[in-house]
């Protein structure tokens, strides 16, 4: 408990936000298989399962007059493979035309969003749950087997098979730093989050709501949720990246924006 940040201080608060991002992105390199690289320059994982959580590329400090190379070096260990990767570029990245660069390297842009954060005992409380609505933690396979299926409807059943697979393991240990929990509408599943633990705050992920469901105030809830989690473990922080749908609902609930992290996506399917 000695590492956890006990209030934000608007100087460090970027640079939290993305370790604690890069921190989960890593953290499937626990998986079978998995390749880390952690150097100086960059920090990437490949985990052999196609997915933008599996395979990331986190954190590049470049020199401009080497930059073309450094791309290069980092994207043909995925090209050799013809896996998918997501590249993230936060706050710490370098230089600041990186993402320039690697849309000259052959990535698509995907998105930016912003990273907030806030004090969760300062939070705004009358955010609550809908009536209809219950919350629960996953404890077991079955559990998770539901949070993967709700999270990803309605992709195909295959890929919810892989998630599963690839996450139960890691996902469900005593001293996880993770914690799934799984929102039911009047015993229908319907929405997903999850805490994330790591470099003293709290990140909420995967907030996710299906589609005839949204609108209600779930999304909210589950994150609300997350952070009583957090709160109750002794964190004071947390944080997150928002989505343009959730970005709203964050504000709401007491996030205030402090980075941007862009995203970059490298697919095989493109350049065969």
């Amino acid at each position: 408990m000695s590492d956890i940040v006990p209030a934000i201080d608007p100087t460090c608060i970027a640079g939290l936000i993305e370790a604690n991002i890069t921190d989960y992105l890593l953290s499937v390199a626990r998986l079978p298989g998995a390749v880390l690289h952690d150097d100086s320059e960059s920090a990437w994982v490949e985990a052999q399962v196609p997915g933008a959580t599996f395979n990331s590329i986190v954190r590049a400090r470049f020199q401009p007059e080497r930059i073309d190379r450094q791309i290069e070096t980092v994207l043909n260990h995925f090209r050799q493979r013809a896996l998918p990767v997501v590249w993230h570029v936060g706050p710490a990245s370098e230089p600041v035309a990186l993402g320039e660069a690697l849309l000259r390297h052959g990535l698509t842009f995907v998105e930016e969003e912003p990273g907030m954060a806030l004090e969760i005992a300062q939070m705004n409380r009358a955010v609550a749950a809908p009536p209809e609505l219950t919350i629960e933690p996953v404890r077991d396979e079955a559990g998770l087997r539901d949070w993967i299926d709700t999270w990803l409807f309605p992709v195909p059943q295959a890929e919810r098979d892989a998630q599963f697979e690839a996450r139960r393991r890691h996902w469900l240990e005593p001293e996880r730093p993770m914690h799934c929990f799984l929102g039911r509408w009047n015993d229908t599943l319907v929405a997903t989050s999850m805490l994330y633990l790591g470099h003293g705050v709290a990140a909420v992920h995967h907030v996710a709501t299906r589609t005839e469901y949204r609108r209600r105030g779930i999304g909210s809830a589950l994150t609300v949720r997350v952070l009583h989690e957090a709160q109750a473990r002794g964190y004071c922080v947390g944080v997150l990246t928002a989505s343009p749908e959730g970005h709203g609902s964050y504000h709401r609930i007491g996030f205030r924006p402090y980075c941007s992290v862009r995203r970059y996506e490298w697919e095989p399917a493109n350049h065969p």
